[in-house]
């Protein structure tokens, strides 16, 4: 489960939106923790998906909450709750039955489906299930060296980078948060784009000289903590100094914080990833 500003930032619609659909279309109906706040599944952030997805295509809120009580109807029974399965295994620090949930899960549907409708929003279950307690810090360290093998893995399967200008993913010194970076870096190569990951806390020297080394076409990075921000802005001084053609993009839940003159990413990683590709620089 997940908040509503957790929500929001996972689909892309504002939290006075999804109280405004809750109220109006009753499309959705999250549910509530004791103290009254509400908290989303994975089956609800699907329906806010669709109906986002829906309004972009033209259709009114009405008639999306419509389209998308059909679509519902057709589906004949609720899939298992993969993430509580996973917190579970978490919690008892059970990495075989981990690693097999997180397999399951990328063999039923495409990379890109997969990363985006499930696996970040199971991250941010994980991230909530180890705040209030229910696992430990070995458990949420446990999952994201099982998550980040299982990327590593997407990564490579893609095979050699094209001969173009490479895009540089990776997170700046302090930062250690790079499950999204690595995601995202997958989804960049499936969507054609050469990229290097150059992985977390890269001090902004090394960073500058590696943009040099390469001849990056662009960089990319992201806000996970609010107090990172600063740290992407010592990185974007650096860059805009030794490179100053080459944009820093930054993606992650505080990006709307990152220095004005760094391209936001969104918070959807496919389409992130298509959108760079479809850019020159991205070619």
């Amino acid at each position: 489960m997940v908040t509503i500003s957790q929500a929001a930032q996972l689909t892309g619609v504002a939290e006075h939106t999804l109280r405004a659909w809750e109220r109006r279309y009753g499309v959705f109906q999250p549910s509530r923790t004791p103290g009254g706040y509400r908290v989303y599944g994975d089956d609800v952030l699907y329906r806010i998906r669709t109906m986002k997805d829906l309004v972009s295509t033209g259709l009114s809120p009405r008639e999306a909450s419509d389209e998308v009580r059909r679509l519902a109807a057709t589906v004949p029974s609720a899939e298992p709750d993969a993430a509580a399965e996973l917190i579970a295994s978490l919690a008892r620090l059970d990495a075989t039955l981990a690693q097999r949930i997180i397999d399951e899960q990328f063999a039923l549907r495409s990379y890109e489906a997969v990363v985006d409708d499930w696996l970040m929003p199971a991250m941010a279950r994980v991230g909530s299930a180890w705040a209030s307690g229910a696992i430990s810090e070995a458990g949420e360290h446990l999952v994201a060296h099982v998550v980040m093998r299982r990327l590593a893995a997407a990564f490579d399967a893609v095979g050699p980078n094209p001969p173009t200008a490479p895009a540089i993913v990776g997170a700046p010194s302090g930062i250690t948060h790079e499950l999204g970076l690595m995601a995202f870096a997958v989804a960049l190569r499936r969507a054609g784009v050469a990229t290097i990951y150059l992985g977390s806390d890269v001090p902004p020297g090394a960073w500058a000289e590696a943009v040099g080394t390469t001849g990056a076409a662009m960089s990319v990075t992201a806000v996970p903590r609010r107090p990172d921000a600063r740290r992407v802005a010592a990185l974007f001084e650096r860059l805009r100094v030794d490179h100053p053609g080459v944009p820093l993009a930054v993606g992650g839940q505080f990006q709307h914080l990152a220095p004005a003159g760094c391209p936001r990413l969104g918070h959807r990683i496919a389409g992130a990833a298509r959108a760079v590709a479809q850019e020159p620089a991205g070619r």
